[in-house]
């Protein structure tokens, strides 16, 4: 039997589908952002004599490679012994989308000291298996599972070990150490303060401010669902408020990617008898400023060390 539809019902239906129609497109938006946020693109390493010819002019021997279980994903790290034989440590957390590799161009700093250096692909990046990135919420205690692997492999305390990351590895260390108070120090350069406050800036920057705060929401509730964490809870400026070791937060004026003014709210957060803040005015962009001015970051991190860990480094 035919149906004769009145204008009314013709609005009603067109309604129904429109408003079905953007509850679908929404979905689809909302479904690909979440996935651009757990996404990680790889990207390559040298090998062979490209490798070792790398980490040579860092002043580093060939690694000593390992694994190590946390969780429900098998890290790969690199664990290079310093021929000084410093008492010391330091664990070395590279940024998102980089690895292991990456972050020891920072590597002359601590080995200068004689300090052990242990750099390690984060999950979901390198050659480690296992589990989606989390922006720091497994990753926090897989740096405290690294920390004791090398306090049980050189015989050391956590109080001559130490922490540095950039970027995601800086939000990450400031993360551990909240929950490791007893570490010797936490360099965090170019880190973000929390997560819904970065990925509302970067969606911003890619689709525009009234989408990404249409958007960041659910797409970040989606990314939680599907990582099994809490997106809400990622913050290095909440992990800074409680007993956290000495920190040196090291962020660019000039960086376009994170603004400094995410370690100026992590500062605001640290207690200030333990926590220094330097923004370089080097022109560096995003995680460089040790790249545009190797020297002036050295003093910055050697006099830290003296004021907050002098004890730190030698035998």
């Amino acid at each position: 039997m035919k149906t004769n539809y009145t204008w009314r019902g013709w609005l009603e239906w067109f309604l129904t589908l429109l408003v079905a129609a953007s509850l679908t497109l929404y979905s689809i938006l909302a479904i690909r952002l979440a996935n651009l946020l757990l996404s990680v693109t790889p990207v390559s390493v040298p090998q062979g004599d490209s490798l070792e010819d790398a980490l040579a002019n860092w002043g580093l021997p060939p690694p000593q490679r390992f694994t190590l279980v946390s969780d429900e994903a098998r890290l790969a790290g690199w664990h290079f012994q310093n021929p000084a034989g410093g008492e010391c440590g330091v664990v070395m957390l590279h940024g998102r989308g980089a690895t292991k590799f990456h972050i020891l161009e920072h590597a002359p700093l601590f080995w200068s000291l004689g300090c052990d250096l242990v750099s390690v692909d984060a999950r979901q990046h390198g050659e480690s298996q296992g589990g989606y990135g989390t922006y720091g919420a497994r990753e926090a205690g897989d740096t405290l599972a690294v920390v004791g692997w090398l306090a049980a492999r050189r015989t050391l305390s956590r109080e001559q070990i130490g922490l540095f990351g950039v970027s995601y590895g800086a939000t990450t260390a400031l993360m551990a150490a909240a929950e490791a108070p007893e570490l010797a120090f936490v360099v965090a350069d170019s880190a973000f303060s929390d997560l819904p406050t970065i990925a509302y800036e970067r969606g911003a920057q890619a689709f525009g401010a009234p989408l990404a705060r249409l958007f960041l929401p659910v797409s970040l509730w989606l990314a939680g669902q599907r990582a099994n964490f809490d997106p809400w809870a990622i913050s290095a400026e909440a992990a800074v408020r409680g007993n956290a070791p000495p920190v040196l937060l090291i962020h660019a004026r000039a960086d376009g990617v994170t603004h400094a003014g995410h370690s100026e709210r992590i500062f605001a957060a640290c207690n200030p008898g333990r926590c220094v803040l330097q923004i370089t005015d080097w022109g560096a962009p995003h995680a460089a400023s040790y790249t545009f001015n190797p020297a002036a970051y050295q003093a910055l991190l050697a006099d830290f060390l003296v004021d907050y860990a002098p004890e730190f480094g030698g035998p």
